[in-house]
């Protein structure tokens, strides 16, 4: 009777032992196919797949979907050919939504940010020029003659808005679409339940 007691325990031992071993065999592999899906959606950037896209912001999604797509293609190979693996359909699903997400939110706040921050500008500047000390008056007179005029920033925007949607070029100027002003409604609204200041979202009108 103690015998198969012992037996018993032990044979449970070595069934947890086997399926602690295993979760960290798929912890690895998550962490693997998590690090090469990243590497690959970096290194896309410097390649010339879809270069005639613009917008930084709608390149840097497409990139990201492929990166995805790739990473697909990859662990489903690795499923095949890898016999002994316990790395199921389910795995590589999850594996694929990490991949994404997490990148996702990485690509919105740093690089995204740094593309198109007028306080990544101002600091790099002043990064550049860490001797130098400047006023209100003259960082803001640099923003306008460097920023929006020399780099075109202004522009742009306007290139960027079209592209989405949100305003079409008329004859003397541009004017915005029912898109844009529902986009603004939308960012109006959100404004409105995190208490944001809305001197950005809905600026006094400036008379021709």
């Amino acid at each position: 009777m103690n015998i198969s007691t012992n037996s018993k325990r032990k044979s449970r031992l070595n069934f947890k032992s086997m399926k602690i071993k295993e979760f960290f065999r798929l912890l690895a592999l998550h962490g693997l196919f998590f690090v090469l899906g990243t590497l690959i959606f970096i290194s896309l950037f410097h390649s010339s797949l879809f270069k005639s896209i613009n917008v930084f912001f709608y390149r840097g999604i497409i990139l990201l979907l492929t990166s995805c797509v790739i990473m697909t293609f990859l662990q489903y190979i690795f499923k095949n050919i890898v016999a002994e693996t316990s790395f199921s359909y389910r795995d590589l699903i999850l594996s694929i939504v990490v991949i994404f997400s997490f990148n996702l939110v990485f690509f919105t706040h740093l690089p995204v940010t740094a593309d198109r921050s007028v306080s990544i500008f101002m600091l790099g500047y002043m990064d550049s020029n860490p001797n130098t000390t400047m006023t209100n008056k003259e960082m803001s007179n640099l923003f306008s003659s460097k920023y929006l005029y020399e780099y075109g920033e202004i522009n742009r925007r306007f290139n960027e808005q079209v592209v989405s949607g949100n305003i079409i070029q008329a004859v003397d100027g541009y004017k915005i679409t029912k898109q844009g002003q529902f986009l603004m409604k939308i960012y109006r609204f959100i404004a409105d339940i995190f208490a944001v200041d809305k001197k950005l979202v809905s600026p006094t009108d400036i008379q021709k």
